[in-house]
């Protein structure tokens, strides 16, 4: 009884209590990051691209940021806004979300500034190509481009290409229209006999047969005449790009050049149904006589007269703003007359009692009256269409003509009028002032010797040997 037993219990708990705070400590330890780690997260990395071109300007998130295609790092997930300028693009706002990728790309579409231009061509048809590429012929209305230079080409076959530079700017709509020039042609004259002087729309030529020329497409009257000869003509229709040749066999004669043959005989003068001073109709008889081709015109005049003024270019116009009075000098000057009625209406319609010229109807694009809407003379031979059965033109329209008579009754026309009488001086033919009605065969005008009107020119005649 009085034994001791060492105490077991107490021992073990010593051992516990270490043990706690081991387990405490390591705990703490792993709380402090001793322990296993994660790998680190990349950082965010954002591609921003502008389509359809490349170059904007980046503003994001309050920093220029340079120009697309751009890369951006570290940016935290989130939204924001992109602001891109470029040059010819309108100003761009774009949102952007970052989800917190490691790799983001954002493409931004850019919408172009615009304008327009319209091209016209005459003829149509012309193949348009801008900065080398065809875009469709003319006319093109409205084509849509984007803002900045260009220049465009028109080619339409057996023309002259044209081209011309242009800008667009923003909201506007250039429009051109272009006349296109012909490429030219090429005319070669030959005459039987050779060595002929050559007049092409009745303007003399330096060369003679055989000869060639180069000239814009169109319709001529080709003329040839040696001493001898009677002098021959012939319309030659020339188109873009071509060669023509015209042969021209002349028969022997003494018409004087510029002037034709018109046979003597009887013809049928005036007419009952149309104005009062035309009446009556009758037959009348005339010898031969030779009369001008053309109305007298500007360079002939001015070869008799220096101090007669024209403007430049109109050298082949009809001398027009000549009073009866000046008409006869000039025609005395140059060793001839001034026609009859009676020679000039024969001359102008033949022996068929013919209303016009050209016919018995009145016919657009054979006289330059009122109908042609010219508003002006225009060169002699223009309208050649509308020549007469003995070869004259302009016999209806561009200028009035005066003639030698006094205006007076016809013999066995009954009607009285102050206008009678040796006061006034006819004039015949018309003019670019006055309409078909006045263009006709038999019509007459009259006006004092002295008058100058703007549209009063003339012709001359000869005599011709008796047939």
């Amino acid at each position: 009884m009085g034994k001791r037993i060492p105490a077991v219990g107490g021992a073990c708990r010593g051992d516990m209590g270490r043990l706690g705070r081991v387990v405490f400590l390591c705990a703490a330890l792993l709380a402090a990051g001793c322990g296993p780690k994660e790998p680190p997260k990349p950082p965010t990395r954002i591609i921003i691209e502008s389509a359809p071109e490349a170059g904007a300007m980046v503003l994001l998130a309050g920093e220029d940021r340079g120009a697309t295609p751009v890369t951006v790092e570290g940016l935290p997930a989130g939204r924001y806004e992109a602001v891109l300028t470029l040059d010819r693009f309108k100003r761009t706002f774009a949102d952007i979300e970052v989800k917190g990728a490691p790799e983001e790309t954002f493409t931004v579409e850019m919408e172009p500034l615009m304008g327009t231009v319209s091209v016209e061509s005459k003829p149509i048809g012309a193949d348009i190509y801008v900065d080398g590429e065809k875009v469709g012929a003319t006319p093109v209305f409205g084509y849509p481009l984007q803002v900045g230079d260009y220049s465009y080409e028109l080619r339409l076959e057996n023309y002259e290409p044209v081209t011309n530079a242009f800008t667009v700017e923003e909201g506007f709509k250039l429009e051109f229209k272009h006349e296109l020039k012909p490429l030219e042609a090429q005319l070669e004259v030959f005459s039987r006999p050779t060595g002929a002087k050559i007049w092409i729309n009745n303007m003399a030529q330096a060369q003679a047969t055989p000869a060639r020329f180069t000239l814009l497409p169109g319709s001529y009257l080709v003329s040839v005449h040696t001493p001898g000869f009677i002098q021959q003509e012939q319309i030659v229709s020339l188109t873009p790009n071509a060669t023509e040749a015209v042969q021209l066999k002349m028969e022997p004669g003494v018409v004087p050049p510029g002037m034709v043959l018109v046979p003597g005989g009887d013809f049928t003068m005036g007419n009952d149904d149309r104005a009062p001073d035309e009446r009556p109709k009758r037959v009348v008889s005339l010898k031969p006589f030779y009369i001008d081709k053309f109305e007298v015109t500007n360079q002939d005049y001015k070869a008799v007269f220096p101090e007669h003024t024209f403007t430049e270019g109109q050298e082949n116009w009809p001398a027009t703003g000549v009073s009866w009075s000046q008409a006869m000098r000039y025609a005395s000057l140059t060793g001839k007359r001034l026609p009859t009625e009676a020679e000039w209406e024969r001359a102008a319609r033949g022996t068929d009692a013919r209303e016009y010229p050209w016919g018995w109807t009145f016919e657009e694009g054979m006289a330059n009256t009122k109908e042609a809407n010219n508003a002006r003379r225009v060169r002699v031979g223009l309208y050649f269409n509308g020549t007469s059965p003995h070869r004259c033109v302009d016999m209806a329209g561009n200028a009035y003509e005066w003639v030698s008579d006094w205006y007076d009754a016809y013999p066995g026309n009954k009607d009285v009028t102050k206008d009678y009488g040796q006061i006034f001086r006819v004039l015949r033919g018309g003019s670019y002032l006055t309409g078909k009605f006045e263009a006709r065969c038999a019509s007459r005008h009259f006006d004092r010797m002295d008058a100058t009107r703007e549209d009063y020119g003339f012709r001359c005649a000869q005599d011709a040997p008796a047939q």
